[in-house]
């Protein structure tokens, strides 16, 4: 392998794998990064067996060859050198990369024990940049984090006749968002890990992707999204993704709107007094106001209230973790709040005024009157 390539275009197509190289892998040739030179062209792959990406790259390639390395150690050597062009090569056992004065050796191994990327050929569709931001914003924040229960940490993608539906939840709380312009021949439903997810929408803003080609192989698990000069491989969560259209409410008895800002202030404040009460406040919806409260024994109380527009003329009392409900507005951002309940004990629901075919989902908390 010979070839000369730019550090600027390396050390961005490097930048696209970090993630992928785990820091303490099950099998040690998976904290190296794949290198094939060919046809004027490198391509670099890196994959925990899980996520997998690869991206492509312009280089003058004047001996062809492909080869494992280090990623980590690649990557900071690479990210260390000025812009301009590098010259890498291999001799014997070792990658020389050489820019001026500068000259370093890397040990390498043959590429023999690379694990092989799938090949995917069965049902795809096309999503937008724009449409996989609102998942990363609007759905993505409920997943869990506990790997324990690995159907939580996915993303459901819920092809249906009339749209994708895409659903998280931990258990506690759910949000839905529908596409109705994103259908699939065949109806569906999919378990991606949210961490992909993340990973996805962060390499395809960097790769400045407007489109995204996602090729879906029930038989072998896995996901492949194509954009730019990237293509990342996903292994898809098995498992029952919750019965969660039981637990949404086909109606309810009360239903308000209030403004969203004043109602966070108010939610960071009460979170205050909150913290040794299992971060617990208290809501009362009146008339034409919702009372907030919350209380510890060692810290003190707090309440307050917001002007709201009681559309039902309904009252109630409801509960809920207060952290939940900063995590919904900061990460939805929403000017206008629509908030239906129902008895104090049953799921309650929030709705952004401005984006439609989207909801979120509380479960609220028993205190103690």
């Amino acid at each position: 392998m010979k070839l000369r390539i730019l550090s600027e275009n390396l050390k961005n197509s490097l930048n696209h794998l970090q993630k992928v190289i785990p820091s303490k892998p099950q099998i040690a040739v998976l904290s190296s990064i794949l290198i094939k030179a060919k046809d004027n062209k490198v391509v670099l792959s890196a994959t925990d067996l899980y996520l997998g990406v690869k991206t492509e790259l312009m280089a003058e390639v004047e001996v062809e060859g492909e080869l494992i390395i280090n990623g980590e150690l690649f990557r900071n050597l690479i990210n260390s050198l000025m812009a301009g062009k590098i010259d890498i090569e291999l001799q014997e056992n070792s990658l020389v990369v050489s820019q001026g004065k500068t000259l370093s050796k890397l040990t390498c191994q043959r590429s023999d024990e690379f694990p092989e990327f799938p090949v995917l050929k069965e049902d795809s569709l096309t999503i937008s940049l724009s449409s996989l931001e609102k998942i990363q914003s609007l759905v993505s924040f409920c997943a869990s984090s506990d790997q324990t229960r690995p159907v939580l940490t996915s993303i459901l993608f819920n092809f249906k006749k009339d749209g994708l539906e895409v659903v998280s939840t931990d258990g506690f709380r759910l949000s839905s968002l529908l596409f109705k312009d994103i259908v699939l021949e065949q109806e569906r439903t999919v378990l991606i890990p949210a961490k992909a997810l993340g990973e996805l929408n962060r390499i395809a803003k960097q790769a400045e992707a407007e489109l995204i080609d996602i090729f879906v192989s029930d038989e072998l698990k896995q996901l492949l999204f194509k954009f730019a000069h990237v293509e990342m491989y996903v292994r898809l969560i098995e498992g029952d993704f919750p019965p969660y259209e039981k637990i949404i409410p086909p109606s309810f008895t009360v239903k308000i709107e209030f403004d969203s800002e004043e109602f966070l202030t108010e939610l960071k404040r009460a979170s205050i007094f909150s913290r040794d009460a299992s971060n617990i406040v208290k809501f009362r919806v009146e008339q034409d106001k919702m009372l907030i409260n919350s209380q510890s024994a060692s810290l003190g109380e707090y309440s307050s209230e917001i002007d709201i527009d009681n559309k039902t003329k309904e009252t109630g009392e409801i509960a809920f973790n207060v952290n939940y409900l900063v995590d919904f507005i900061v990460a939805t951002k929403p000017e206008l709040l629509e908030f239906s309940m129902n008895e104090s004990l049953k799921p309650a629901m929030f709705r952004d005024k401005k984006t439609k075919d989207y909801f979120h989902i509380a479960m609220p908390f028993r205190v103690n009157s």
